[in-house]
């Protein structure tokens, strides 16, 4: 396995060093990358894909996306729930009742997904564990409708921990680029 490894990527780390990657030359690469990286839905694991194939370096090009497409978290983390305040006060009454329809619905997707674990786990079982080990499955699986975003929002809806939240989802969002970088690259094959 490792052999194989070895040669899928010694022509990849030949081509690098013999074409250095030179910060003036690729500015445009680089922009490209961090406002790719910071779109919903296509996110980091995305954008790698699109600048390797442009021939930034796939580690320069990973290490780039997972920064870039990080950056929204905190912001979403910490302003969600204010704006979801704020649009009880609004006296626009769709923008209220969308606000209470998206707060009902996360409440009830939490209590379904505790309800199931009480059915199947001990009672000494910590729920936390459980919830962050999903969400870090859910931002890690490089699939559309998932990843930074969408799991910054989900952790918001669901009350959890922001600073415990915004690791899971670093994580989360690491192993997502790592996954589409070692596709894209071809060390790891799907079929």
């Amino acid at each position: 396995m490792l052999n194989e490894m070895y040669f899928r990527l010694a022509p990849l780390m030949e081509a690098a060093a013999k074409r250095p990657f030179v910060w003036q030359e690729h500015t445009k690469k680089i922009i490209i990358t961090v406002l790719l990286s910071m779109v919903p839905m296509f996110e980091g694991r995305y954008a790698v894909t699109v600048m390797v194939g442009t021939g930034m370096p796939p580690v320069f090009a990973y290490v780039l996306a997972v920064i870039a497409s990080y950056l929204p978290v905190p912001f979403i983390l910490l302003l969600l729930r204010p704006v979801l305040d704020w649009f009880y006060t609004l006296p626009i009454k769709p923008v209220r009742a969308f606000a209470a329809w998206l707060e009902r619905r996360a409440a009830r997707k939490r209590a379904s997904m505790h309800d199931k674990k009480k059915g199947r786990h001990a009672k000494n079982a910590s729920s936390d564990w459980g919830e962050f080990l999903a969400l870090y499955l859910f931002v890690a699986l490089p699939v559309p409708g998932t990843g930074v975003w969408m799991g910054s929002a989900i952790a918001t809806l669901f009350n959890m921990p922001i600073f415990k939240s915004a690791i899971t989802i670093l994580l989360g969002n690491m192993t997502a680029c790592l996954i589409t970088t070692l596709i894209t690259t071809g060390v790891v094959t799907l079929f």
